[in-house]
């Protein structure tokens, strides 16, 4: 299944379990219905008797419905920061950027490959120091506020191919849409725990003093007495019993995408053996990969190996067993991860899967593109982009223009707002503008994760510098739209709430407009003639299965792309992947990707959540 094809069944599982939740809560309220009639009384109305009593079935629904949703919603507000909000709640905390400790330096390196070859921006890293079995999850509600969740055991016992099979389970889950599911799963499981914790404070309310004396209250439903310890006790019964059942719909949903996540793990690595040496090393070790915090049983789902000691006969794990997932990894009884294993890494995203499966790409992840990539940036940059003030000077110099006028008004910004990071930058000068172009963006995500650990003060003044700089020439180049798209969508997350882009547009038609003005940016800001963006544009736009209007390069501003944008963010998995592959083939026509459509296309991809791999110009 491709990633498109991911994203729609992620929407379709969704759905379902909507459904399932939607008849969990009917049962709830069928079931407390009745016992509402027995603790106090059935009525004696002429219009309605017995069990059928339309007034109180009204209530019990309203009650019932309330006590759920704010449960809900209260767990979810909870989880609002998304990935980091979960990561803490199970003792997490960041590791930092420039970290000296070698087992969490080897983490990082190996989340900045994965990320750089999956064409998303790099994750914040968290460590769960007091959890000693190796286990690893992915947290958050979409690429952009997403984290990498790893124990101390996963960093300290796994060798390095093993802990690169293991994250790449957890980018699967990342790319492919799972994680947002996850969450809603957290919050929808405390909804119905609610109606325990409701049931607990009536049966406590009526034993300290709410009925009139402990032996009167105790358990007397007669009438005349109190009902409310029979209330709270059957409340409390039937919260578990949906507990239980909504533990089952959590089990299976979470056990058949572990299979697929384990699968994709070989697809991008192509190495079998580490992701089942990982889960080997999890049934040897004494601790295997249980996770101690108290809030594990609302996360177990999210974690690559079973967070809990299994119980019900295995009704409740929410992993397959272990010597199955290894069995299916297994190339010699698996002809699907033999032919993965066997398969040469390919060259670079440009030239391989995009060129030749027009965006069947998208989602998957390019290793040898991104140790080309990381292996063109000088050390002594990626340790800038780790350091929180040299990671701000960094982006600083990126920005700085070649016009000595502009970079004049440029450098008094700098100066007069931040002169912290102003000191540092004379040495990264030099070594950045050496840089080949095409490496210029990919050296700007590797500090996300640095520039989300800023102050908010810091932040504010990084922000304001950077648009300082972007407005000192009184337009804005292609790359400054392209680094500010980075930043407002992969780090201003870390600042405030993310959203989601809800769908809008289910059909080419209905974008048709918006891409047409990608397609056209994409043709002029790459060719070196009106006669060349034509028949790149003519391409893409034949690649929509559309007749191709006439190419007019006064749409490809970048106030009309950003608009186009923000539509296409809001259309169906379908439409996005149509769009994709008219830009792929619109970029591809004349056999060479220019710097400016990389960067471009990498913007294109993110505004729609389609994960890209580098495309390398040339």
């Amino acid at each position: 299944m491709d990633f498109f094809g991911h994203q729609d069944h992620a929407r379709r599982r969704t759905r379902w379990l909507v459904a399932l939740y939607a008849m969990a809560v009917a049962g709830i309220v069928l079931a407390l219905y009745i016992v509402v009639l027995g603790a106090f009384g059935l009525s004696k109305s002429e219009e309605h008797t017995g069990l059928w009593q339309p007034d109180v079935l009204l209530w019990v629904t309203v009650g019932v419905v309330m006590i759920v949703l704010f449960g809900s919603l209260f767990k979810t507000a909870q989880l609002s920061g998304g990935g980091a909000a979960v990561a803490r709640s199970l003792g997490g905390r960041p590791v930092l950027p420039n970290t000296t400790d070698p087992d969490e330096r080897r983490l990082l390196n190996v989340v900045e490959e994965m990320a750089l070859a999956a064409g998303v921006a790099v994750p914040q890293v968290y460590l769960l120091d007091a959890e000693h079995g190796i286990n690893a999850f992915a947290a958050g509600f979409s690429p952009r506020d997403a984290i990498i969740g790893v124990t101390r055991g996963c960093v300290r016992e796994l060798t390095r191919d093993e802990l690169q099979g293991v994250i790449a389970h957890e980018f699967s889950h990342v790319v492919n849409g799972d994680m947002r599911l996850n969450i809603r799963l957290i919050g929808i499981l405390f909804g119905i725990l609610m109606i325990t914790v409701i049931g607990r404070l009536l049966l406590r309310s009526a034993y300290l003093g709410g009925g009139g004396g402990g032996g009167r209250s105790r358990g007397s439903n007669k009438r005349g007495g109190n009902p409310l310890p029979m209330l709270g006790l059957a409340m409390i019964i039937i919260g578990y019993i949906g507990v239980f059942f909504a533990n089952l719909i959590k089990s299976a949903v979470s056990r058949q995408r572990e299979f697929l996540a384990d699968a994709s793990a070989v697809q991008y690595t192509r190495n079998p053996f580490g992701i089942a040496g990982a889960l080997r090393r999890i049934g040897g070790f004494q601790q295997g990969s249980k996770v101690a915090n108290a809030h594990a049983s609302e996360a177990s789902h999210l974690f690559f190996g079973e967070a809990l000691t299994s119980s019900f006969l295995g009704l409740f794990a929410t992993h397959p067993p272990l010597q199955e997932r290894i069995r299916r990894l297994d190339p010699a009884s698996n002809p699907q991860i033999a032919a993965w294993a066997a398969a040469a890494p390919v060259a670079s995203a440009a030239t391989s899967g995009f060129a030749a499966g027009m965006g069947a790409g998208a989602g998957t992840l390019d290793l040898a593109a991104a140790r080309t990539v990381l292996a063109a940036v000088p050390d002594g940059l990626r340790d800038a982009a780790r350091d929180p003030v040299a990671a701000r000077s960094l982006i600083y110099v990126l920005l700085r223009s070649p016009h000595p006028e502009v970079r004049v008004r440029q450098d008094q910004a700098i100066q007069s707002l931040d002169a912290e990071a102003e000191a540092r930058m004379d040495a990264l000068v030099a070594v950045t503008a050496a840089l080949p172009a095409s490496i210029r963006l990919p050296l700007a995500e590797l500090a996300v994760p640095t520039l989300k650990i800023l102050s908010r003060d810091d932040y504010r003044v990084f922000r304001h510098v950077v648009k300082r700089m972007t407005d000192a020439d009184d337009q804005i180049d292609l790359f400054e739209y392209a680094l500010q798209h980075l930043i407002m969508r992969h780090v201003e997350p870390a600042f405030g709430k993310v959203s989601a882009a809800p769908i809008r547009y289910r059909t080419v038609e209905a974008v048709f407009r918006a891409a047409q003005v990608v397609l056209t940016a994409l043709a002029a800001w790459g060719t070196e003639s009106i006669e060349a963006a034509t028949a790149c544009f003519r391409e893409g736009m034949q690649t929509l299965n559309r007749q191709s209007p006439p190419y007019d390069a006064s749409r490809a501003s970048l106030d009309e792309v950003d608009q186009a944008l923000n539509k296409l963010a809001e259309a169906s998995p379908q439409v996005k992947k149509r769009v994709i592959e008219a830009c792929i083939c619109c970029v591809m026509a004349d056999g060479r990707v220019a710097p400016h459509q990389a960067d471009l296309l990498r913007a294109i991809a993110d505004a729609m959540d389609v994960p890209m791999p580098p495309v390398v110009a040339g």
